[in-house]
């Protein structure tokens, strides 16, 4: 890969980075990063990106506490949904979407649980246990550390960090 900057030819090796989407900071292990002797103009990227994001969901979904805000916003993201459109399929207003995204008001246990269900079945993820939504807590929302690492089989998993 040549720098876009000075198209000097970059240095590439796989790294651990923090990564943030849809307000959900995480840290990616063997995230592939690209630099240019030169002029220090870096590129990181990841393979397989979108089974990195159902890595993400799959722990996010299957935790026993409820969702964090930046949590719920990343699920919103992970289905595709607008704000409005999320609102529409819970049936909610929109303004109660953006107050649980922003940490204004907690989402209660049964929207966490339908949430969770969306992310589960509108976007598959194996090996969820139905019976796993009976134990979610009704304790506030954790604010969880991860850690998202690619396996050699170009699959991701994550975990606490």
């Amino acid at each position: 890969m040549k720098c876009p900057q000075c198209r000097t030819k970059m240095d590439e090796k796989r790294e651990t980075r923090r990564w943030e989407e849809g307000g959900l900071v995480f840290t990616v292990e063997g995230a592939e990063v690209s630099r240019c002797p030169k002029c220090g103009e870096e590129a990181v990227g990841v393979t397989n990106i979108e089974g990195m994001y159902q890595a993400v969901a799959r722990y996010l979904i299957t935790a026993r506490e409820r969702l964090s805000p930046s949590e719920i916003r990343f699920l919103r993201k992970y289905l595709g949904l607008s704000g409005s459109d999320f609102a529409a399929h819970v049936g909610v207003d929109r303004a109660t979407v953006s107050r649980w995204e922003s940490g204004a008001q907690a989402m209660g246990p049964q929207m966490d649980r339908l949430l969770r269900l969306l992310v589960a079945h509108a976007k598959p993820i194996d090996e969820y246990p139905i019976e796993t939504l009976k134990d979610v807590a009704t304790a506030e929302p954790v604010d969880r550390r991860l850690r998202v690492a690619a396996s050699t089989r170009g699959s991701w998993e994550a975990r606490p960090s």
